[in-house]
């Protein structure tokens, strides 16, 4: 049994779903006439480049107190057609502890195949490595199995609905915009890079925003004949992340299953049987102004361990946008492995932080972690730090 830590699980799941009930709450005040999920196309892309660090130095007379610094980088790309899909991720963080150096790094890259065009039935393979300071080799595992579901990165339609509540505030248009129209906009927004090749780089800014203000004009509901230098500036601002910036949507899920196999141990070991392996990847769009994303694996030997061994992690987040500038974001990850004839090693996480958009890509974060392992002390820490999103 999952026993030690049921009270911490218990808080923070609580914790999580007490954000979620006033979000829900919070999000119905903000009726729109498009929601995530119409927007359905054949072709979905996302890339997520970010670099965030932070450096805590304290002195007490002559004598240094602390003189640490830890850095983090995070690539993560993914395109979900039909019927093909794939998505890489590299995690990477780095630290010091006067002259004491620390780094974890990962690597995920998995492809999918899918059956039909007019289905969600996949087969899948999918890579991960990882390296950390203490590790004598890179551990690395390969995972081939089947699944059903897909995502999409619905991110061009929730800037269309920030242009658009930029918009109603100043006046500009009569009230929300036509679904078909937010569509359309969606759509423009989403090829970027196709007006970039027609214009030129330096010159394609002003056919993609003339485009948007047709759209809205075919609508009839702008108050006057034009956006006008004001609306204009406000599609800037979502467009470019001027003063402003618009988190990454994502709405959908997926579940697989299928054999991973051990290829290399971190400790130059001889690899493992095989395991079972079930994953499940969902992602919830709540109204405009919040995100929950949630990954969860459970593995099994497949030999006389079956059952016996069990290696299960969870991960959940929510990122609730409080104005264009500041966002809550939270995630609990839980981590639990069981072998023959001993009990569940459990660890918790759970991460708070405030994210201040000050501008061109930079965040200014302030965080919390909350960090408990059965048989260990708790690990409380709380950091301040700058973040810059280079895509």
């Amino acid at each position: 049994m999952l026993e030690g830590n049921y009270l911490e699980y218990l808080m923070t799941w609580n914790l999580h779903r007490l954000l979620l009930m006033l979000i829900a709450i919070s999000c119905s005040a903000f009726a729109q006439l498009v929601e995530m999920q119409d927007y359905n196309v054949a072709v979905s892309r996302a890339t997520t480049i970010r670099f965030d660090g932070t450096w805590n130095f304290a002195q007490t007379g002559d004598k240094v107190e602390s003189n640490n610094a830890t850095g983090s980088f995070l690539f993560d790309q993914f395109l979900s057609s039909l019927p093909l899909a794939w998505g890489t991720t590299i995690k990477a963080t780095g630290g010091k502890n006067f002259d004491s150096y620390n780094h974890d790094v990962s690597f995920n890259g998995n492809f999918k195949k899918y059956v039909w065009n007019d289905a969600d039935w996949f087969g899948k393979t999918e890579l991960a490595a990882r390296h950390m300071s203490d590790y004598k080799q890179v551990a690395s595992n390969l995972f081939v199995g089947f699944g059903i579901g897909r995502y999409i990165e619905a991110t061009p339609l929730a800037k269309a609905v920030r242009i658009e509540d930029h918009l109603i505030r100043d006046g500009i248009v009569t009230g929300h915009l036509p679904k078909s129209t937010m569509l359309s906009i969606a759509g423009i927004i989403e090829r970027e890079n196709e007006y970039k090749a027609i214009y030129s780089e330096q010159l394609y800014e002003n056919a993609w925003i003339r485009d948007i203000e047709n759209e809205i004009q075919k609508s009839d509901s702008l108050k006057d004949e034009s956006v006008g230098a004001l609306g204009v500036m406000r599609m800037r601002q979502v467009l470019f992340g001027i003063n402003e910036r618009v988190n990454k949507r994502y709405y959908g899920w997926d579940v697989s299953l299928g054999f991973q196999f051990e290829m290399t141990t971190h400790d130059k070991t001889k690899p493992g049987a095989p395991s079972l392996s079930l994953n499940v990847n969902y992602a919830l769009p709540i109204g405009w102004v919040a995100q929950v994303t949630s990954t969860s694996r459970i593995a099994t030997p497949v030999d006389s361990a079956f059952g016996r061994m069990v290696q299960l992690d969870y991960s959940s987040s929510l990122i609730y946008e409080l104005n264009n500038r500041i966002n809550f974001v939270s995630t609990y990850t839980f981590t639990g492995a069981k072998k023959i004839d001993t009990d569940w090693a459990l660890i918790h996480n759970l991460y708070v932080s405030f994210w201040y958009y000050v501008e061109n890509n930079t965040n200014f974060i302030v965080a919390f972690s909350y960090t408990k392992a059965k048989g260990a002390p708790k690990n409380i820490n709380t950091n301040v730090g700058l973040q810059y999103n280079f895509y």
